[in-house]
């Protein structure tokens, strides 16, 4: 089989484009000879319009020479003086007969009509124009085209110089259908004349009837002069022109040609044109056929396997014969491309279901495998896990390390088998092959939990876990995830970090979510929700109330009253504990203020949460504060939780020395629940240590309490430390510790909390009561 080259059948592509410049060249001819054609017509009528306006200017230096002629005239001017009105009117009638004037009027300088040649306007009438009236009497003249009673009149108006009766004569032609057609006898163009006031039309003459009028084709507007020039069906061209504007009467005159004869010779030869150009047309598409049918069966070929490759399709040999050289390249081409493509397919196929970090499958392929085991109604179980503290591990061992930590656990849950899938973050979910115990759950978190070691960098994490059994827990996928996260949210606050699904969890997420918004609604409005009670510490070496304790109290206008117990835990989740802190300490401040203005010399003490403690700021906006309100750092304490400090005890001590250096005093709240050493707690900078409640509340009859109450107070002793006791809550027990030589005791006993207005009062009723009358 005989091989032709491209460059063969480009020949016939040569020789086609040959025909289609030839084509271009006689179309430009065409073009050219309509644009002559064109600019001739217009030529034609801006002659025909100057023409037009010299006829009007012509009439207006008529007129001029007539008002001259009837103002100079000595018997005129008599009859005015005289107001004798025959001699007026016959003066008036000679003068219009002499010029053929349509309109002759004398109007007094008011505008009344004192006589007239005419009935469009009579004696005694008012004369409509009465600009044109003041321009007159301060010009001494005035020429102007008006409309008068339906009517068009090409005016002057030239006031009469009479001694005590000045008057203004008015001469005029009419601009009818006669001068249209005196008009059309100089310029050889048809003429109509229309006035508009405002944009409706109020007067139109022309030498033309309607009918021909509406067939002519406005050469103002943009028209299509090859369109024109063969298929109109019109029989006059048009150019309108402004002729006058006074006021809102606006005059415009419209010149008609015809078309037929100026375009005429022209649209012979364009016809003669156009059946060259198509003869020229039909040659090169009979060329252009044989040449693309060669060209084009192969690629049509072609074209058919990037379609069915373009839908997913592989499978299909591609097999195109040609006797085209460059076109069998091209097909060895597709061929590349046919198989480079389907392998950039299976990556992207893989990319889009897999997670690029991790190499675990994505939500959207996790999504996919659970919404077939829904539809298959197969039981199974799904396992939620969450790296808790995720962004705190990218912040201190940076987002490299923090990647690495991610591509470790995956690593790890790969190998438990069954299917595993990174959701966001520092979120994953796993589908076990078979469900399994809440015990091997335990060991499966210690295994993913294990410490990862990059490089000198040892990270230690902590899983929360929660487990779905399906489809019992839940029906389709979006259920599912939604679950899946409301039982790990419920698993954080778990002490094992484990939680199996329950359906109270959905009402206790609920309420979270409802306590979140709400308290930033109370946060942000200031409206009142949220207020400050207080606890009184009593003195037990001066028997007296030197110190109160801050608690703050949320009476929510949705939820009602939510315990401190529930909304701070969660305000420090959601991380709204500093807005919290900030209205706590702002408030005490204030509070103090009072205290100090009512004469009470009380210390308030001031809960801070972990959070609290690492904010660098904290200590500068108390200072401020401080200053701001007029507050001394000595009627401010702070308690920090035992257990806050363990999560980062060296920065907790460098901040807490700060505070130390500022003045405040400091006490460890519900000291022995926690999990410090002896030499940690030496190394804290605090004043006092604080027992927690529950070691107080049955102190009086239970020896164990007792013996750990007693051994803590002697602790503190040791260390320098004062002491204080919560929850005492009978007077049997405050002697014990008095007698211990606890220093500050609070509790129910002593008082409950209250609001300040309440403590004032209470703080002064009780100065001098004997608290250790038994």
């Amino acid at each position: 089989m005989s091989v032709r080259t491209l460059n063969k059948n480009i020949f016939w592509l040569t020789t086609s484009l040959i025909l289609l410049c030839s084509s271009v060249i006689i179309l430009n001819v065409w073009t050219s000879t309509t644009n002559h054609a064109k600019k001739q017509l217009e030529q034609t009528l801006r002659i025909a319009q100057s023409v037009f306006i010299q006829v009007l200017a012509s009439r207006e230096a008529e007129l001029f020479n007539s008002a001259e002629v009837l103002t100079a005239d000595f018997g005129f001017k008599a009859a005015i003086g005289s107001q004798d009105a025959p001699t007026i009117d016959s003066a008036l009638l000679n003068q219009s007969d002499r010029i053929d004037a349509d309109l002759m009027i004398l109007l007094a300088p008011d505008g009344l009509v004192l006589n007239s040649t005419t009935e469009d306007l009579s004696p005694a009438q008012s004369f409509p124009h009465q600009a044109l009236i003041e321009r007159t009497l301060l010009e001494g003249g005035a020429s102007e085209i008006i409309l008068l009673n339906g009517k068009l009149y090409q005016t002057i108006l030239v006031a009469v110089d009479v001694p005590g009766a000045p008057t203004i004569a008015v001469i005029g032609f009419e601009m009818n259908r006669d001068l249209l057609e005196r008009s059309k006898n100089i310029t050889l163009l048809d003429t109509t004349v229309k006035a508009s006031v405002g944009n409706q039309l109020v007067f139109s003459a022309s030498s033309l009837n309607p009918l021909e009028q509406q067939n002519a084709i406005d050469l103002n507007e943009d028209v299509s002069w090859l369109q024109l020039s063969l298929f109109t069906q019109k029989g006059f061209i048009s150019r309108s022109f402004l002729l006058n504007k006074y006021g809102e009467e606006v005059v415009e005159v419209v010149l008609f040609e015809d078309i037929n004869s100026i375009l005429g010779d022209f649209n012979q030869l364009q016809i003669k044109i156009t059946l060259i150009a198509f003869l020229s047309v039909i040659l090169s598409i009979l060329v252009g056929a044989v040449f693309s049918k060669n060209l084009a069966d192969p690629l049509k070929k072609l074209a058919a396997i990037a379609n069915t490759i373009s839908r997913g399709s592989y499978d299909k040999e591609i097999v195109v014969k040609s006797k085209t050289t460059e076109v069998k390249e091209l097909a060895e081409s597709f061929e590349s491309m046919h198989n480079n493509v389907q392998e950039r397919e299976k990556r992207i196929r893989y990319q889009a279901r897999h997670d690029l970090l991790t190499d675990l499958q994505n939500r959207y392929r996790i999504s996919e495998l659970i919404d077939e085991r829904f539809s298959q109604n197969h039981r199974f179980q799904a396992v939620g896990a969450n790296i808790l503290g995720f962004r705190g591990v990218n912040d201190v061992f940076g987002y490299g390390n923090g990647d690495l930590c991610l591509i470790e656990v995956a690593k790890r849950f790969k190998t438990l088998g069954g299917e595993a899938a990174r959701l966001n973050g520092g979120e994953f979910i796993w589908l076990p092959k078979e469900p399994v115990s809440l015990s091997t759950l335990r060991d499966i978190q210690t295994e993913l939990e294990r410490p990862i070691h990059v490089d000198d960098v040892v990270m230690n994490i902590k899983i929360s876990l929660a487990v779905l059994n399906c489809p019992q827990d839940c029906s389709d996928t979006e259920s599912l995830l939604k679950r899946l996260n409301i039982c790990l949210d419920e698993a954080r606050q778990t002490r094992g970090r484990l939680a199996k699904y329950q359906q109270e969890f959905e009402a206790r997420y609920t309420r979270r979510l409802s306590i979140i918004s709400e308290l930033k609604k109370a946060l942000v409005e200031n409206n009142g929700e949220l207020s400050l009670a207080y606890q009184p510490k009593l003195d037990l070496e001066i028997g007296d109330i030197s110190h109160v304790e801050a608690l703050i109290r949320w009476h929510s206008s949705k939820l009602g009253f939510v315990p401190p117990d529930e909304f701070i835990l969660i305000a420090e989740q959601a991380g709204l504990i500093g807005s919290v802190t900030d209205y706590v300490i702002r408030n005490t401040i204030f509070d103090a203020k009072r205290l100090q203005d009512n004469g009470l010399d009380i210390c308030i003490a001031i809960n801070l949460s972990a959070k609290d403690i690492l904010n660098e700021n904290l200590l500068s906006i108390i200072n401020k504060y401080l200053v701001d309100i007029g507050v001394n750092a000595a009627q401010l304490s702070f308690e920090i939780t035992e257990s806050d400090l363990v999560s980062d005890p060296q920065k907790a001590v460098e901040v807490l020395q700060k505070f130390r250096d500022a003045k405040f005093t400091l006490a460890i709240d519900d000291f022995g629940t926690g999990y410090s050493s002896l030499a940690y707690l030496k190394s804290l900078p605090v004043s006092h240590l604080k027992i927690d409640k529950s070691f107080v509340l049955a102190l009086d009859s239970n020896d164990s309490d007792q013996q750990i109450v007693k051994t803590i107070i002697d602790l503190a002793h040791n260390f320098d430390l004062g002491i204080i006791a919560e929850g005492v809550e009978n007077q049997s027990a405050l002697m014990m510790l008095k007698t211990w030589k606890c220093d500050y005791v609070q509790g129910y006993h002593v008082a409950r909390p209250m609001p300040l207005d309440k403590l004032l009062p209470w703080c002064k009723e009780n100065k001098d009561k004997n608290w250790f009358e038994i």
